[in-house]
């Protein structure tokens, strides 16, 4: 009841902004626009809610993976992914992306994360025509997708040996909002397309989020997972340089 409740808030927030105007609409032909309300109206709002849901329902001390339907949200985007006529608004390279990840975001957690992400990375090029560049939606929509990157390389980082701090992380993303903002969207996107760039960048790029983490860390659980990926660390890295690494 509660991951239908807060599937609801959310479908009925994206719902309201499909039906806006375009934002830029005096800027673009009558076409571009007929094409980018039905990518938002087939794309977007009809998947979009679930994605959110998956931090929603964290945030809440439940687990998304089995709160909610993966294999028919997978299926349900990757459909759409199919659209040639999408291809006009992927800036880069999305879709073909969706298309690899989609067989193994069924049965991985981890290629979920991967898939969500980049479900998120087409998205936001719509909202971001199609919505004014205030909505809240928009804010929300472009920090889950630093998000979903974080939680992505975070668990690649830390599943063997970290896992279980992994869910508090994702639990208390609010923790580390401010350091995403520092880096540019452009940073994940590399990243997450890159395995071999992601697995130099990813020590690193996983103890900068963990500082953030550690400044805000209370509770016995979190300040656990912040123990936790401290002797992770030091038994990876310490034969590397352990200075502030900017991207």
């Amino acid at each position: 009841m509660e991951a239908e409740w807060v599937l609801g808030i959310a479908a009925g927030a994206i719902a309201a902004a499909s039906g806006m105007k375009m934002a830029n609409n005096r800027m673009k032909s009558k076409k571009q626009g007929l094409e980018e309300q039905t990518a938002m109206d087939e794309f977007v709002v009809p998947f979009l809610p679930e994605v959110m849901g998956f931090y929603h329902l964290e945030s809440l001390g439940k687990d998304p993976f089995s709160a909610m339907d993966s294999e028919k949200l997978v299926d349900g985007i990757f459909q759409q992914s199919l659209v040639e006529e999408y291809r006009r608004f992927d800036r880069h390279g999305a879709l073909d992306q969706l298309r690899d990840l989609a067989p193994a975001a069924k049965n991985s957690q981890l290629e979920l994360l991967k898939f969500l992400f980049w479900y998120l990375d087409f998205s936001n090029v719509i909202l971001k025509d199609v919505l004014a560049q205030s909505s809240p939606l928009l804010r929300e929509a472009r920090l889950l997708e630093k998000q979903l990157a974080v939680w992505c390389i975070c668990h690649e980082e830390l599943q063997d040996d970290a896992p279980d701090s992994v869910p508090e992380l994702i639990h208390h993303s609010s923790y580390f909002a401010g350091a995403l903002k520092e880096i540019e969207a452009g940073v994940f996107r590399e990243m997450m397309a890159d395995d071999k760039l992601r697995s130099e960048r990813r020590g690193n790029f996983v103890r900068i989020i963990f500082q953030a983490f550690e400044k805000e860390a209370q509770g016995d659980m979190e300040l656990k997972a912040v123990d936790e990926f401290h002797e992770h660390y030091n038994r990876r890295y310490t034969h590397r340089n352990k200075g502030q690494i900017h991207f």
